[in-house]
């Protein structure tokens, strides 16, 4: 798997944030890196900390309004407890809008270390300034925004550049690496962003007839919050993150680590821009939320896109006739590597309902998944119960509520045909200084997601 290099786009996106002029609180002395080794003492190294680092710096540079945030908000931070956000929204809902952010300090539970972490990601937006310009003037006129490039080369000769080298290993690019990002967003409003990176070994051509246009990868999205009925729609690549991730997991989360408590539960966040450079794991196309009445929001998608894999070439057909393997590595440097780049076409498709009133949130997940070949992998000892087949179904319904101190959150999932996954737990504050966690998974072995990301053993409910 590739280092995505979000922890020095995120680095530098943090030296152009802090420039922006203060909201009530001095950011520019705030040390996210500081934070994150608070949170993770013990960080795990399989896990892609690079999208937590943007995340929490694209907040950093357009902080939360505390008046909308929403719990599933606060606890994308992993900096609050249950029993302090239960605290921020009931102080909110019987004392009305938030006046300043140092107006924290007279929330109940509230110590000097949590404000220090979470005055930096949150601001109070003065109710007399109104929006009054177009989205497109907006887009052009916003300050939050950044320009990244990034060149890299190895300075000793790797093999696949010799001339020893036999064909089949060598690689077919130039030992550059060259990398891009543009993004300008504002918060509950926009955002917009393109990236394109060329690995070491990775050849820059223009081929349309092998899917090439100059380098070897490109991301986009284009988002727009809040529009009237439409509270979120995102063109280009996204994630989804929905329940307890059992079928729909996107964006950043923890498996079972050094933090037992503010990390074991997912955030409800919905549909998320995607802007790693990991060349999986995502989704293109269109996805669409809207408020259908009072209390309900209906959220669709719709992705296709081409993804890597080896294909088994039938000797008695000109054309190949199913997948033996997904790649996903994202390198494309030798003829072995380039021979998995985009070869099949993954489709996409499904709906949430999601039903929210004052702590209780539930939903009802559906996902299809279709690929353009029937999934056949080659028989090993330890693939035996992978997915096999051409199309793949999944149905779940979650709940979570929150009551006091204590926070009950689940999932049930269900893969048409096959086999069956649920997840729940609780979350409670017995003390200030004692917090408990409980779970409970049983994820059957031929339970199937693709875009999962539940607490688990690996990367895999299964």
């Amino acid at each position: 798997m590739k280092n995505n290099g979000c922890l020095n786009a995120g680095w530098l996106l943090l030296l152009l944030a802090t420039q922006l002029p203060a909201q009530d609180f001095p950011r520019n002395d705030f040390n996210p890196e500081r934070l994150v080794d608070e949170i993770f003492p013990i960080q795990n190294l399989d896990l892609n900390y690079g999208e937590l680092y943007e995340n929490l710096m694209q907040i950093l540079a357009c902080p939360i309004d505390l008046n909308r945030a929403t719990g599933e908000e606060l606890r994308s931070l992993f900096i609050l407890r249950e029993e302090q956000i239960e605290s921020l929204l009931n102080y909110r809902r019987d004392n009305g809008p938030f006046l300043s952010v140092y107006e924290l300090q007279s929330i109940p539970d509230f110590d000097s270390p949590t404000l220090y972490r979470l005055m930096p990601f949150v601001k109070v937006k003065d109710s007399r300034t109104t929006i009054d310009k177009s989205l497109l003037q907006r887009v052009i006129h916003e300050r939050n925004g950044y320009f990244i490039t990034r060149y890299e080369r190895s300075l000793e000769e790797k093999k696949g550049y010799r001339q020893e080298t036999d064909s089949a290993h060598r690689y077919k690019g130039s030992p550059d690496k060259m990398y891009w990002r543009f993004r300008t967003s504002k918060a509950g409003d926009f955002s917009i962003g393109f990236t394109a990176e060329k690995d070491a070994g990775e050849p820059i051509t223009w081929n349309p007839s092998r899917r090439y246009y100059g380098a070897d990868y490109y991301s986009f999205h284009a988002q727009v919050l809040n529009k009237g009925r439409v509270s979120n729609l995102v063109l280009g690549d996204y994630q989804a993150q929905f329940g307890q991730g059992l079928v729909l997991g996107g964006g950043f989360g923890m498996g079972k680590g050094s933090e037992t408590v503010t990390t074991l539960r997912r955030s409800n966040l919905g549909f998320i821009p995607y802007t790693s450079l990991n060349e999986f794991g995502f989704l293109r196309g269109t996805a669409l939320s809207y408020s259908v009445m009072k209390h309900f929001t209906l959220h669709g998608f719709v992705s296709t896109l081409r993804r890597d894999a080896l294909l088994h070439r039938d000797s008695t057909l000109e054309e190949s006739s199913l997948i033996s393997s997904f790649a996903i590595s994202g390198y494309h440097r030798t003829a072995g590597e380039l021979e998995t780049r985009k070869q099949i076409k993954e489709t996409n498709y499904g709906a949430v309902l999601n039903y929210h009133y004052q702590t209780i949130d539930a939903g009802l997940i559906m996902l299809q998944t279709d690929f353009s070949l029937p999934v056949i992998r080659t028989p090993t000892p330890y693939n035996q119960y992978y997915f096999s087949g051409q199309q793949n179904s999944n149905l779940s319904g979650f709940l979570n509520f929150s009551k006091d101190n204590i926070a009950f959150f689940s999932e049930a999932a269900h893969t048409l045909h096959h086999g069956k996954a649920i997840l729940a737990g609780l979350l409670g504050s017995l003390t200030p200084q004692l917090d408990i966690s409980l779970l409970y998974r049983n994820f059957s072995r031929n339970f199937y997601s693709f875009y999962s990301n539940a607490v688990s053993e690996n990367t895999t409910p299964q």
